[in-house]
């Protein structure tokens, strides 16, 4: 985790380009591969560095994504009457502001958002007494979500809503325990005095979107901290997007008791999200189980997975519907080849919310409601109707705005003007084989080379300035040359009577114009003659070859071997048709902004139905993945026994099978009368592994899936806990065993009878006695004290007889099998009552490959220290140091 610095880094619009100034050039023209030079200003010259606009996605990713600094992008916006003014004045046609400060939690439709996951941002309210609130957002989907936790569960819930930045008040201490916790940036954001004051969401109707009902009740329902957070949150995206209609849906708000509270260390430990040892998605337990098709139904996942439900009811549907799809192979094969044709609605509604949405989104968003009707018609098929029809009844498909949707957008005209603006934008994008440029691309390179010249004066600047609107426009339509020629549209011919009609009045200016080259090249004599227009020239005659000296006409225009000059005739003709085209544009506008009230209309219609969609692609997936893995219903109770017959590691199995090796199951049952199980055996036989994979079988369970075993009957877990692996934190001046025991004393405070934990080498950070005190002492408080479920690993055999006789523990242990010649042995990975004493550490150390003369040394010190006292073999330096030579010399020999 880190804070915000003072720099954010300023991009400021000018003309076609984006440009940074002073320090930030110079300090960023480099990284980002960008010329540096001088832009000469009354003040004397200062640092530059720019690029094109059509650029800065690429680079708000590199600033933002990887180098993790904020950006403040400065647009231009016309001021009235400029165009008049300035050729009059020689005033600047535009005013400057920032429209937003882009952040890693304030992004909204970046293209490089990787669309599967949420991007959040979290704002924390501290009040004192030992409460905190919480609200955060993805701005993204516009969803919302209020909660409250005490403090010391604040790092659990930063793990489990895992936060791309986070907001507090200047001087706020609640986060100084969890630092280093997380991935998130920290923000510091005083909201305004009256936000500060009222603490409530007075402004919260304001921000949804028209159409959309605001659900008081909800928010009469939050606390005070909840309220005091979520006006914080609302401040502080105000204030970072002030250019931007911000939307949001109404606040959801999150029970403690109705989810199952998964600490940040056993976030990680578990490896659900992201794998301990380098971070990477792939190896987890989402990316395992993970066989959804949708960019939201991967979300839904994701969601589900760190926010496991406790309430029986709602997994139990969950389970049915997992169960359905599971019995009608067809209707399993059938939703995600439909769901496949539907696109991500949650973020592309939200961009019709935020004003954002262009005609792609338009298709796209009927695209999705046909999908989503014939997915309805197939479910209303299936087998079992009675178990789909609850979600089913959410689904309110408005199969008339994806008609006129359709028939309204030219959907062949709209891609090929993206796919001409796609190949304009990289013509310009390269530096080389000037020879091979378009003539189009050729127009664009010369002006832009104009508008960045140095030295300009105010005149002239103006007139680059339009220029540069003039080509972006031109690029925006793909319209550079020959403008005349068959334009791609964004509106069918037929959208409205008004474009109807002007297209036809543009078919019969064509066909002038047609008859006009036929005339002007028959009264020229002139047979290469052609009507073009250029940003240039306007509308001009253009001619080539050996017709170049025909006489009587002036140019304005010429080369060796071309020539072009005006008409009167055609530059009248060529003002009409570009009027025209003028007028079908207004009327595409206009007919594109009456579809989008439509939209609006039916936005809370559309998020339901997304939501479905999210639920079905998830359930499905959860099918698929208990017919591929072998998987079975759980039995949820409300008990607080754990019975797991034949359980299995999700992740480390799907390993095991890439190198085509099996797994060893293994049945735990603890929570009845065996309260603990205390795991011994030697390094690598899989005693770790035992204890994740029945917290694993636990969070599975309630997240609505089968789960990996034989049978499973389950008490809902209220809490996992996990302590497994520790590193130190040199920053914090605490060693590894400090973080051992801040880990171990947090759960030991926390867990309740109700709680799953999971403990692992408690105490090896220190001197043998003392860390096998300190694991005894842990092992009776859970199991006196907290009274919960728990598995605790360890390789102090000692503790097997300290526990001797206290039914309330177990003593399981794993070991390694060894031919009779003692030459090759395995290890046993399936558990067996009793303790075992041997860590058999040489073995594993062979496996890796220790130096034989270490392992020699290391041999006849056990040796001798089962002979005699182990201190006494240890502690001499002069018997370790002859034992020592003696094995060193026979290694050698060997």
């Amino acid at each position: 985790m880190q804070r915000l610095g003072p720099e954010i880094v300023l991009l400021t619009r000018v003309g076609g380009f984006y440009e940074l100034y002073f320090d930030a050039a110079t300090q960023w023209a480099g990284r980002l591969g960008l010329k540096l030079g001088e832009k000469r200003t009354v003040a004397g010259p200062v640092a530059m560095a720019g690029f094109p606009w059509w650029r800065l996605e690429q680079f708000l990713k590199v600033l933002v994504k990887e180098e993790g600094r904020y950006v403040a992008v400065c647009e231009e916006y016309p001021k009235a009457g400029a165009v008049e003014n300035e050729f009059v004045t020689g005033e600047a046609m535009f005013e400057r502001r920032v429209q937003r400060i882009v952040t890693p939690g304030t992004l909204i439709d970046e293209e490089w958002i990787e669309a599967g996951e949420n991007h959040f941002l979290l704002a924390v309210e501290n009040k004192g007494a030992g409460e905190i609130g919480l609200a955060w957002t993805d701005l993204g989907t516009g969803e919302v979500w209020c909660s409250t936790c005490g403090t010391d569960g604040l790092a659990a819930e930063l793990g489990r809503i895992g936060p791309r930045e986070v907001v507090v008040k200047s001087g706020e201490t609640a986060l100084e325990g969890v630092e280093g916790s997380g991935a998130w940036v920290l923000t510091t954001h005083d909201a305004s005095e009256e936000t500060e004051k009222k603490g409530r969401l007075q402004t919260w109707e304001a921000l949804a979107v028209e159409g959309e009902e605001v659900d008081k009740n909800v928010l009469k329902k939050l606390s005070r901290l909840e309220h005091a957070a979520a006006a914080r949150l609302l401040d502080y995206v105000e204030s970072r997007l002030p250019g931007i209609d911000v939307k949001l849906q109404t606040p959801v708000r999150r029970k403690a008791s109705e989810v199952m509270a998964i600490d940040v260390n056993s976030m990680r430990g578990l490896e659900i999200k992201a794998t301990l040892r380098d971070g990477f998605a792939k190896g987890s337990l989402l990316h395992t189980i993970n066989r959804t098709v949708t960019r939201g139904g991967k979300r839904l996942l994701g969601n589900w997975l760190t926010n496991p439900s406790t309430d029986i009811d709602i997994i139990e549907a969950r389970l049915d519907m997992v169960e359905a799809f599971l019995k009608d192979d067809i209707l399993r094969e059938d939703i995600p080849i439909l769901l496949k044709r539907t696109y991500d609605s949650q973020r592309i509604v939200q961009k019709f919310s935020l004003g954002r949405a262009d005609a792609d989104d338009l298709v796209a968003l009927a695209r999705t409601i046909e999908a989503t009707t014939d997915i309805l018609r197939r479910m209303e098929r299936a087998d079992d109707k009675k178990t789909f029809a609850p979600i089913l009844k959410r689904l309110d498909v408005p199969t008339a705005l994806a008609k006129t949707i359709l028939d309204s957008i030219d959907e062949e005209g709209f891609r090929r003007q993206q796919a001409e603006v796609a190949d304009v934008a990289a013509a310009l994008s390269q530096t080389a084989e000037t020879e091979e440029m378009p003539e189009s691309t050729r127009v664009v390179e010369e002006l832009l080379a104009e508008v960045v010249e140095a030295g300009a004066t105010k005149a002239k600047k103006g007139r680059k300035k339009r220029i540069a609107r003039g080509i972006e426009n031109s690029i925006k339509s793909a319209t550079l040359v020959d403008v005349e020629g068959d334009e791609a549209w964004v509106m069918k011919k037929t959208a409205s009577p008004l474009l109807r009609e002007t297209h036809a009045r543009l078919e019969g200016l064509r066909e002038a114009k047609g008859h006009l080259e036929v005339h002007l090249r028959n009264k020229l004599n002139v047979q290469s003659l052609t009507l073009k227009w250029s940003p240039q020239l306007g509308h001009f005659c253009h001619i080539k070859g050996k017709d170049v000296n025909v006489p009587d006409v002036i140019s304005v225009s010429s080369s060796r071997t071309t020539r072009s000059f005006l008409h009167p005739e055609w530059t009248k003709l060529g003002e009409t048709i570009s009027n025209t085209r003028l007028r079908i544009r207004a009327e595409e506008k206009v007919v594109f902004q009456n579809i989008l009230r439509m939209v609006s209309g039916h936005i809370s219609q559309l998020r339901r139905n997304a939501a479905v969609l999210d639920e079905l692609d998830v359930a499905s997936s959860f099918a698929l993945l208990a017919r591929e893995q072998n998987l079975t219903r759980p039995t949820l109770t409300r008990d607080q026994k754990h019975k797991i017959v034949g359980g299995r590691h999700f992740t480390v199995e799907a390993g095991l099978q890439e190198q085509g090796r099996q797994f060893v199951s293994n049945d735990c049952f603890v929570g009845d009368v065996e309260r603990l199980w205390l795991v011994t055996g030697p390094n690598m036989a899989g005693k770790s592994t035992f204890l994740r994979q029945n917290a694993l079988i636990s969070i599975i369970a309630q997240t609505g899936s089968f789960v990996p075993a034989t049978h499973a009957s389950l008490g809902i877990v209220d809490k996992i806990f996990s302590r497994i692996g520790s590193a130190d934190n040199l920053y914090a001046s605490q060693s590894t065993f400090m973080v051992e025991m801040l880990e171990t004393a947090m759960i030991l405070r926390n867990a309740t009878p109700r709680s799953f934990v999971i403990m692992d080498e408690v105490g090896r950070g220190t001197a043998p006695k003392d860390g096998a005190a300190v694991a005894y002492a842990v092992l009776k408080h859970l199991v006196e004290k907290n009274k919960c479920r728990a598995l605790f690993a360890t390789h102090f055999g000692e503790l097997g007889e300290w526990v001797r006789g206290d039914k309330k523990v177990a003593t399981w242990c794993t070991d390694i099998s060894v031919d009779k010649d003692g030459s090759a042995w395995t290890f046993v990975h399936r558990l067996r009552r009793g303790v075992s004493t041997e860590s058999h550490a040489l073995r594993v150390a062979k496996m890796a490959g220790m130096p034989a003369e270490v392992l020699a040394v290391a041999q006849d010190i056990l040796t001798a220290a089962a002979a005699e006292d182990v201190a006494v073999a240890v502690e001499s330096p002069k018997k370790a140091a002859r034992l020592a030579a003696g094995a060193g010399a026979r290694a050698v020999a060997a």
